[in-house]
């Protein structure tokens, strides 16, 4: 039985099974998945449900217990209350009354909350405990409240002689002969009068009525509140006892979920903790309650799962049963026609690849015999047709044939596809054989697409010629040349376009005029070499026909580049005006290739023209300058490589930019020097009375106006504005001394006449000088009067 299988282990029958099992598991393992994040989020849900139970539970509570806090506060300030703490045994008869109307206020705050079943206000000054009813003394209240029997007089006094008290303990009241469990909140009242006794008051609660407004756990749960001396502060009615050794101290953090032994099993216990008394508020419930919805999903699962994988099984036994026939089938019919009998021992795919790559290499092997130098061959014979040499004694048609090519009509044009960008097939950093490689797979390429884009127009052959790809097209339609024409430019334009988007390369296309005859394809071969040069004024990337170059075009013999232009260009560049330089040049070149056109010979020598210009302007503007510009030489020759005029332009135009930002630069770190020479030179003489803007003018070899202009741009105000601000700074200081007249200021500050320095003063600080001399007497008079 194992040798059986280990036969048929490789048989694809396994395979299948294997792989219809792996497609099975991955539903199952999502299905693990699921319950895994499901099972964590229902249990976040339960204890979310339990956490917001005790949250309005500990809500609800510390609420009561911030408005007791706000009733004590009342309570101090009341005055009869306040007012008794002075009182000294024995008490008088007026006392009396007192401890009446204190009762009255005590039972008014009773009453305004539900929740409280008694108030005590304790005196130590004078023994008395008054409540609402009545007055007793503290031993008077020790017999009916205290924690427990065993408790002395003095271990209950104790919390109530300090100082300052604020505390929630659980005490039994003893209502005749039953015992009452209460929770008693004592804080001590602090009166308004420093030194007055200290006095206490404690408000009583019952456990059934602070734990009336809690919302219902359920049936099966109870809540409990511990506080942090382990003391069972309230219990839910009906509630249990609390789980077996469960402490104040193993109830970590704010909040949480702890499973403990409880005396019905194990339980759940959720609890979080009041940030105001710092009590745990317990929810207890059978462990099988709180984890119920968690249960019924795992079972769900497990369900869900089994059936899985019985109808899974079931299926995939059915469809490799199915898909498994036709394999057979093919099988037998491979194993009859190859002469090799399959034995069942292996993969049923391997035998019928091998099959199949036996058939194909011996037919490939047949092709390549065939194939292997044709192409080199009708390479070397459409070269020859190219340049218009034929065979003499052999007949066209003949050659044709022996090449596999036809020519169905005598139309033929030649186009020159040259590769200015290789796009994804760009050979930068490889071999030399890389790239050769790399040249004829997108010759290949380009071979190819214009095959497609001729379709039934035309016949396309195609061979490496001198770095470009020429190609004779034959056309198949008779049409007038135009229409010719038409198609050649589309077939072109539609092979730059899919280039562009589909190789991200860039080919510029040169195409001859239709001739008739195989005489005429020489003849349209001169023309597309012709038309594939003119890229050099039109540009690359585009179809260039021969008649858009010539016929279509009235070339000039000369270029637009008069003496004048040069000078203007030169003049913007060294004085670094960009856009008028650019200007200057966007009008040489319209003028040149788009006005007037100029020939390609003419062009170059425009192009040789306008690098010389540029050399000379940077040799000019570099003369003892810091910045070495080698670099920038290296860029206008640079730019003498450039395949067309338009990116040579472009060039140019960068070029021009960084020389006029860098002479500009350098004209603005002249001018900053300049003007803190004039500022130096203000400081100097700014109280002459001589001092204004021509004066400054001849100092600097200046113009007035161009100093003034240049200042303002630079300084941000006028050259007078900044005189007599500094000249008004040092006589306010004057003023502010009192020791001179206004007109000894006036000469001092470098004004010759008072009235002038008068109006200024009152133009910068909007008052005259007395007025601001007033106004300095009026502050230092109120200064020294804010000092006593």
């Amino acid at each position: 039985m194992f040798k059986h299988l280990r036969k048929y282990n490789r048989s694809v029958v396994v395979t299948w099974l294997l792989s219809y099992v792996s497609v099975l598991l991955v539903p199952i393992l999502i299905s693990f998945v699921l319950y895994s994040v499901t099972f964590e989020q229902v249990k976040a849900e339960s204890n979310r449900a339990n956490a917001l139970l005790l949250q309005q539970m500990e809500m609800t509570i510390d609420n009561r217990f911030k408005g007791l806090k706000r009733l004590s506060l009342e309570i101090a300030l009341n005055k009869n209350i306040s007012r008794f703490s002075s009182v000294e045994l024995p008490l008088q008869n007026e006392h009396y009354y007192d401890l009446f109307q204190i009762s009255e206020s005590l039972r008014t705050y009773k009453n305004a909350s539900d929740y409280i079943e008694d108030i005590y206000v304790m005196y130590s000054n004078s023994d008395t405990v008054i409540s609402t009813f009545d007055h007793t003394t503290r031993e008077g209240l020790f017999q009916k409240l205290r924690q427990k029997d065993t408790a002395s007089f003095k271990e209950w006094s104790e919390p109530f002689e300090q100082k300052y008290i604020n505390s929630y303990t659980p005490m039994q009241f003893k209502d005749g002969s039953r015992s009452v469990p209460v929770v008693v909140f004592a804080h001590s009242l602090v009166f308004n009068t420093p030194g007055q006794p200290p006095a206490t008051v404690l408000f009583m609660m019952k456990d059934s009525k602070l734990m009336e407004s809690v919302p219902q756990q359920k049936k099966e749960g109870s809540l409990f509140i511990l506080d942090d001396r382990n003391r069972l502060i309230a219990a839910s009615p009906n509630a249990g006892s609390l789980p077996a050794n469960l402490t104040y101290d193993q109830l970590q953090g704010e909040q949480g979920v702890i499973y403990k032994s409880s005396d019905k099993g194990e339980a759940a216990v959720s609890f979080i903790t009041s940030p105001v008394t710092g009590w745990k508020y317990i929810s207890v419930l059978p462990a099988a309650v709180f984890n119920e919805k968690m249960e019924n999903m795992r079972r769900l699962t497990w369900i869900s799962i089994s059936v899985c994988f019985l109808l899974g099984g079931l299926i995939a036994f059915l469809f490799l049963r199915k898909n498994y026939t036709p394999v057979r089938s093919m099988l037998q019919s491979l194993s009859q026609h190859s002469g090799t009998r399959y034995d069942g021992g292996g993969n049923e795919y391997s035998f019928m690849e091998h099959a199949i790559r036996h058939f194909f290499a011996e037919k490939e092997d047949m092709v390549a015999a065939f194939h292997k130098h044709r192409s080199t061959i009708r390479t070397h014979f459409i070269r020859r047709l190219l340049k218009g040499y034929s065979e003499k004694n052999v007949p066209i048609q003949e050659s044709l044939s022996a090449h596999d090519m036809y020519f169905p009509s005598d139309s033929f044009a030649v186009m020159l596809i040259s590769v200015d960008h290789y796009g994804k097939f760009e050979p930068s950093g490889r071999t030399g054989g890389d790239w050769e490689h790399e040249q004829q797979m997108i010759h290949f390429i380009l071979t190819n697409v214009m095959q497609d884009a001729a379709s039934d127009i035309a016949v396309v052959y195609t061979a490496e010629a001198n770095d470009v790809l020429a190609c004779i097209a034959n056309f198949n339609v008779e049409n007038d040349g135009e229409q010719k024409s038409r198609f050649l430019s589309e077939m072109s334009h539609q092979v730059i376009g899919f280039m562009r988007e589909h190789i991200q390369s860039e080919v510029t296309i040169g195409g001859g005029s239709v001739h008739h005859g195989i005489e005429g394809i020489a003849r349209s071969y001169a023309e597309a070499l012709d038309a594939l040069e003119y890229k050099v004024v039109l540009g690359g990337g585009q179809y260039i026909a021969y008649g858009d170059t010539l016929a279509s075009r009235s070339l000039s013999h000369r270029y637009y580049y008069p003496l004048a232009v040069e000078q203007q260009l030169i003049y913007a560049v060294k004085s670094g005006n960009y856009h008028k330089a650019e200007r200057l040049l966007e009008d040489i070149f319209e003028q040149n290739f788009s006005v007037h056109p100029v020939s390609v010979p003419i062009a170059k020598c425009l192009i040789y023209n306008l690098g010389s210009t540029l050399l000379n302007t940077l040799e000019e503007v570099s003369t003892g300058s810091k910045p070495l510009w080698e670099d920038h030489f290296a860029e206008v020759e640079q730019m003498m490589d450039c395949e067309h005029v338009f990116r040579m332009k472009d060039l140019m135009k960068r070029k021009l930019r960084e020389v006029c930002e860098w002479i500009q630069s350098e004209k603005r770190s002249h001018h900053r020097y300049l003007i803190e020479d004039i500022k130096r030179y203000l400081e100097q003489h700014l109280y002459d009375s001589n001092l204004n803007i021509s004066m400054i003018g001849e100092a600097f070899r200046m113009t007035p106006s161009y100093l003034s202009r240049l200042y303002k741009e630079h300084a941000g105000e006028t050259l007078l504005d900044t005189i007599n601000r500094s000249r008004l700074s040092e006589a306010k200081r004057l003023l502010a001394q009192q020791s001179l007249t206004v007109s000894e200021i006036a000469g001092r500050v470098g004004y010759a006449d008072v009235s002038t320095f008068m109006r200024i003063f009152k133009k910068f600080e909007g008052m005259t000088p007395g007025m601001y001399t007033k106004s300095l007497a009026i502050l230092e008079t109120g200064r020294q009067k804010a000092t006593i």
